[in-house]
C-alpha cells in the first residue's frame, strides 16, 4: 500500500499508536487518569481514531466536523475495537489519492459550550498537517500517563518530528 507522503507519518503514527495498544492490558488502557486531566488512554485513542475519521469523511464531503463526535464508544474500552478501528482508518488513508491534497475544505469549528460553529477555510493537505500534530499532542498525554504507572514507550512516542534527537534521548535516560 502506497500512502500519498504527507499521509504517511499520519499513518505511522496510527501504526505508533496500534502499537502501544497491544502492549497494553485491558486495566491499563480503561483506567480513568488521575486528577483533573482529561480521560484516560482510552479517551485520548478515541478522540484521535475520531479526527482521523472526520478527515477521511471530510475528503468525500469537503467539511470537517472535529466537534461532532460520540464519547463512551467501545474504541475507548475495548483494545480490539480500537486495533480494528486503527486498521479500517490506515486503509481509508491509503485511499486518499495525492490529488486530493490541495482540494479546499471548510472546517467546522464550536466557539463556545452553548454550540455556536463558526465555518474556516483549509485544505485536506492542512488538515492532515493538523490531525498530525494533534495525535503527536495526545500521544505525548498518553505517554505522561503511561509513565506515571511505570510503562514505558518508545522515545519519540508523544513527541514532535521538529524535536531534535539528542533532545529525545536525552528526556528518555
Amino acid at each position: 500500500m502506497t500512502l500519498a507522503a504527507p499521509v504517511q507519518p499520519l499513518a505511522g503514527l496510527l501504526q505508533q499508536m496500534r502499537s502501544m495498544i497491544e502492549r497494553l492490558d485491558d486495566e491499563a488502557y480503561t483506567m480513568p487518569a488521575t486528577g483533573r486531566s482529561s480521560g484516560g488512554v482510552g479517551g485520548h485513542v478515541r478522540h484521535c481514531l475520531d479526527h482521523v475519521s472526520a478527515l477521511l469523511n471530510a475528503a468525500r464531503t469537503g467539511v470537517v466536523e472535529y466537534d461532532r463526535r460520540r464519547r463512551g464508544t467501545d474504541v475507548e474500552s475495548c483494545r480490539a475495537a480500537a486495533i480494528h478501528q486503527i486498521d479500517e482508518l490506515i486503509a481509508g488513508l491509503a485511499t486518499l489519492d495525492s490529488s486530493v491534497l490541495d482540494e479546499p475544505l471548510l472546517v467546522e469549528t464550536q466557539i463556545d459550550p452553548a454550540g455556536a460553529m463558526i465555518l474556516t477555510r483549509s485544505s485536506v493537505c492542512r488538515e492532515v498537517a493538523f490531525v498530525i500534530s494533534h495525535t503527536i499532542h495526545h500521544n505525548a498525554i498518553v505517554a505522561q500517563l503511561l509513565a506515571g504507572r511505570d510503562l514505558t514507550l518508545d522515545a519519540r512516542f508523544g513527541v514532535a518530528p521538529a524535536t531534535p534527537v539528542e533532545q529525545v534521548t536525552a528526556c528518555a535516560r
